[in-house]
């Protein structure tokens, strides 16, 4: 159910996300806000359905990649290691982000709220920002920023996610597709 559930809404979010794009090119900053919004929102509640299913939890990657430790240092080290892989590999400098970067992705909870919805949520505010002052997308900027945020994450290691899951999925599916199907 959870995975059914999550494939429906994340090809809702491509189309949102491609609604919001064309918002931008269009320079209709009313549309882009709204689409922005909803693609956020999406992710928020892909990652609240996907933390009821002990299947889709980033804890579970995280914990395993730990327990091989044989030290702190290993643990940190191990830790660094999960985290780059499911995100941005660390050969990113400057504005040049790593051509292995989401090479595997996954759709967890977790990975999805602290890792991916505040990157889009930056690469909106960014569109909607070039759009209000009336000046083109600072793509490097954007980058960069991005860049940073990757490293700022994949370094923390202060987090520490859930390996079980939480909540009833059915009701957090049926919830959805309501929310959604309107």
């Amino acid at each position: 159910m959870v995975d059914l559930t999550r494939q429906v809404l994340s090809k809702l979010a491509n189309k949102v996300y491609m609604e919001a794009v064309n918002a931008f090119v269009k320079k209709d900053i009313e549309s882009l806000r709204q689409f922005s919004k909803t693609f956020l929102e999406l992710i928020k509640d892909i990652d609240v359905l996907l933390a009821s299913d002990d299947n889709f939890l980033l804890g579970t990657w995280l914990e395993s990649a730990k327990k091989l430790a044989r030290n702190s240092d290993e643990r940190k080290q191990y830790e660094w290691n999960a985290r780059t892989q499911v995100t941005m590999w660390y050969d990113s400098k400057g504005v040049n982000q790593s051509k292995l970067h989401d090479y595997a992705n996954k759709f967890w909870s977790g990975l999805l709220e602290d890792y991916y919805l505040p990157r889009a949520t930056l690469y909106f505010n960014e569109l909607v920002k070039s759009l209000g002052d009336k000046k083109k997308l600072e793509i490097e900027k954007w980058r960069r920023e991005w860049i940073m945020m990757s490293h700022k994450w994949q370094q923390s290691s202060s987090e520490v996610y859930p390996v079980k899951a939480k909540g009833d999925a059915l009701a957090i599916s049926k919830h959805l597709l309501r929310k959604y199907s309107t």
